[in-house]
């Protein structure tokens, strides 16, 4: 192995920085598990400011914290296609109410009571607004509008709306609630990564000084493999 070779077998471990492919969460935890374990197994490399079993306890911690980050993850999931699935309906069965309007109105003057009914212009079309949270108190002026202008009693009238209402608002309730908690668990997940890069960085650097010869072949011995990482 030539010497460049040599010096690109075992990179320092990248953090999030532009113009490098940051390493993945699962691949930091999985090094960190291993060189943790060997670490515990060869003590005489030591590091000032940590120490073997405080490196395990983030390396656990790391665990811990991506694993309920992936977790609540996928609840948001659940959430977004639940309102995904009432965006869909509110699109499709507001055109019944804008023809109770032409119906009861005349085609001349229905589209005035639009903003009664929390109905906008946007783009080529009259719908309710996009944006969750108009759409949201939106559908309150057309619970109120359906009944000012008697069409509470029809198909899509009340009732339907009402139920669309309540549901919609829950799932948008629990789409806020998720995302706060989403941001929490990022934030200690990427704190507990940073002292885990630092530390592995730091290890890679006292290992090579201390096996001036051989740390090529003593990084690999631990677990630092450049095609794990």
């Amino acid at each position: 192995m030539t010497t460049q070779e040599t010096m690109e077998a075992v990179p320092l471990i990248k953090k999030h920085s532009t113009g490098s492919k940051p390493v993945t969460d699962i691949k930091i935890k999985d090094l960190a598990q291993v060189i943790a374990s060997n670490w515990k197994l060869n003590p005489q490399i030591t590091l000032l400011w940590t120490e073997p079993n405080a490196f395990e306890d983030s390396a656990h911690l790391f665990d811990t914290s991506l694993d309920e980050r992936l977790k609540t993850g996928g609840s948001r999931a659940v959430v977004t296609n639940d309102l995904k699935t009432l965006n869909v309906k509110i699109d499709r069965h507001i055109d019944f109410v804008k023809d109770y309007l032409k119906e009861k109105y005349g085609k001349e003057n229905y589209y005035s009571y639009f903003p009664q009914f929390g109905i906008i212009k946007y783009g080529n079309s009259f719908i309710l607004p996009p944006d969750h949270n108009k759409r949201s108190e939106a559908m309150k002026l057309l619970l109120q509008a359906i009944t000012t202008n008697e069409l509470q009693d029809r198909t899509y009238g009340l009732a339907f709306w009402q139920d669309i209402s309540q549901k919609y608002d829950l799932a948008l309730k629990s789409t806020i609630s998720t995302d706060g908690s989403i941001a929490g668990l990022v934030k200690t997940k990427n704190e507990h990564r940073q002292q885990l890069v630092k530390t592995l960085n730091a290890l890679i650097h006292a290992i090579k000084a201390n096996y001036p010869d051989t740390w090529a072949s003593v990084l690999r011995e631990w677990g630092f493999q450049k095609e794990k990482y």
